[in-house]
């Protein structure tokens, strides 16, 4: 007696939206998402056990002294960092150490994102950090000094009131990130609080190859080289669950803290498979903002997707391609590497990090079918493919009855999820 082909019936995000999707289950290739771990009863508790016990540095409040002036360095909304858990502690660390409020100042590392809002900074600070420490901006384009070249020929230029702080302190969530590798560490300083200029350099640098879930990469090794430069004397990372619970944290020395920080995120967000598909659906969720950050799922899904198959990325991009750059990416998009280097040399392109980011997308385009659940005019302007979110049912539907032994995938919270292959021996799981 044959075997009944049951069908699965699998919940994905669409932005804030849960979408059904039924797929027969010879036809499921995998569902990834994070491995579950249970989360410490209290959050508090973790960051003051990281804090007590620093990797490669003393505790900050022996690295202070009563005179120090101090910047925190905080990431922004388009992270999911418990910084009004995070930043209270860090205070009262350096209570510990003698330094009052009025010598600490808060600067949120947007690097070239849009500056959040009022409302956006309540929610994300609480009110009893804005009552007690000021609270600055970055701006990548002004009150900015230059430190300098990287032995990479990047211009060092930095935040002035960063730089002339005595002590740095960078809060920020552990990720796996293109074209970084992972996000964290040295990453609040640069792109966190560098000009214009640095930061695109810098993204140039990860433009021709994936990088996801790799340690070193082009763009770590000189955001550190820029760290050592400039300075980052601590930092305090964490781990969270899909739910915002906090995992994990560490502190101390930005390569040592981060590097550690990096083995918890293997084993979390390193989530298994065994066959690559031939289409796998990416929820970006909640990497929604907007596409340069929900285009994160494309190259987690890019690993678990057989060469010239199909990604579909979830993400209504609420805010389109992005705030600050979404028309210099939509005029670039139609251009290949070689035309964008040109350009570059050229010196016609002045928004370089829309450049280096259509290099990414290229990358995409050319190995595989990348299709988009975003707006369609935006979505014709970046050159992919269009599928309404509503229709998506029936797109797979009609794959599956054309070829009937297709193999679809799925990668939850694809911004945040590292697929790894069980054979790839370079991205083991250590345990």
């Amino acid at each position: 007696m044959k075997k009944k082909n049951t069908t699965k019936i699998i919940p994905v995000h669409f932005g804030e939206k849960i979408v059904e999707l039924r797929i027969p289950e010879t036809n499921l290739c995998f569902s990834l998402q994070r491995n579950e771990f249970n989360a410490p009863e209290d959050p508090n508790d973790e960051i003051r056990r990281a804090l007590q016990n620093p990797i490669g540095t003393k505790r900050l409040k022996e690295i202070v002294s009563k005179n120090s002036t101090v910047v925190i360095l905080a990431d922004d909304r388009t992270r999911v960092t418990p910084q009004k858990i995070i930043i209270p502690l860090i205070l009262e660390e350096l209570r510990e150490a003698g330094i009052g409020n009025g010598q600490i100042k808060l600067v949120i590392a947007y690097g070239t994102h849009r500056p959040m809002t009022d409302e956006e900074i309540l929610e994300r600070f609480g009110q009893d950090v804005i009552n007690q420490i000021e609270i600055k901006h970055h701006d990548c384009h002004d009150n900015l000094v230059n430190r300098g070249v990287t032995k990479r020929g990047t211009r060092i230029v930095v935040n002035k009131e960063v730089l002339d702080a005595d002590i740095r302190i960078g809060v920020g969530g552990v990720l796996p990130h293109h074209p970084v590798g992972w996000s964290g560490g040295a990453k609040i300083l640069l792109p966190g609080v560098a000009g214009t200029e640095t930061v695109h350099a810098m993204h140039l640098l990860g433009a021709t190859e994936q990088q996801l879930g790799k340690v070193l990469t082009p763009c770590r090794e000189e955001m550190e080289d820029f760290a050592r430069d400039v300075g980052l004397h601590f930092i305090v990372n964490v781990i969270q669950t899909d739910k915002g619970e906090l995992l994990k944290a560490v502190a101390g020395h930005f390569i040592e803290a981060h590097r550690e920080a990096v083995k918890w995120g293997m084993k979390i967000f390193g989530a298994k498979f065994t066959e690559a598909a031939d289409i796998t659906i990416s929820s970006a969720y909640p990497s929604d903002y907007d596409f340069t950050q929900a285009d994160k799922g494309l190259f987690s899904a890019e690993i678990a997707t057989k060469p010239k198959g199909e990604i579909i990325l979830l993400s209504p991009c609420d805010e389109g391609i992005a705030p600050t750059h979404g028309k210099e990416i939509a005029r670039l998009a139609k251009y290949d590497d070689e035309t964008l280097f040109k350009m570059l040399d050229d010196n016609i392109i002045e928004d370089r990090f829309g450049a280096s980011e259509c290099m990414y997308l290229n990358h995409i385009k050319r190995n595989f079918k990348a299709t988009l659940t975003m707006d369609p005019v935006l979505t014709n302007l970046l050159g992919f493919h269009y599928l309404n979110i509503d229709d998506i049912q029936k797109y797979l539907d009609e794959r599956i009855s054309l070829t009937n032994d297709i193999q679809i995938g799925i990668v939850h919270n694809s911004s945040e999820v590292l697929p790894v292959q069980e054979s790839a021996e370079n991205i083991a799981i250590n345990t």
